[in-house]
């Protein structure tokens, strides 16, 4: 056997582990949008109005950026240390926060002064 062909192939095994691994995490936060989608939707917590809509719009958040959180996940994976996975919820927690806030009515400035005062 060719020694060369060896190392070639090992690298190449190498390449799919470390892809293997970059992409575990984005597909790990999937299951959770799925969940908070179907929890969004009329004929469950959608009947109650804003909070369907609160659980949905998390739900959009994700699957309407789920090519930044591959590059983001890919980025991590393949870079030395590989300890971005808290880079990585911190990007998901912001897409989610983002989006469900976004399917929320906008507050007037009295109710957001009296929900100021109640803090």
């Amino acid at each position: 056997m060719n020694v060369s062909g060896l190392s070639k192939g090992m690298a190449f095994n190498n390449f799919l582990s470390t892809l293997s691994k970059s992409l575990q995490l984005p597909i790990a936060v999937l299951p959770m949008a799925g969940i908070l989608l179907r929890l969004g939707q009329d004929d469950l917590l959608g009947a109650f109005g804003i909070y369907g809509q609160f659980l949905a719009g998390g739900a959009n958040a994700i699957f309407g950026n789920l090519p930044l959180i591959f590059a983001i996940a890919l980025a991590i994976g393949f870079s030395s240390d590989s300890h971005g996975s808290a880079a990585l919820a911190g990007g998901v927690g912001y897409l989610v926060l983002t989006g469900a806030l976004a399917n929320l009515p906008p507050m007037s400035a009295l109710a957001f002064s009296a929900a100021l005062s109640l803090a």
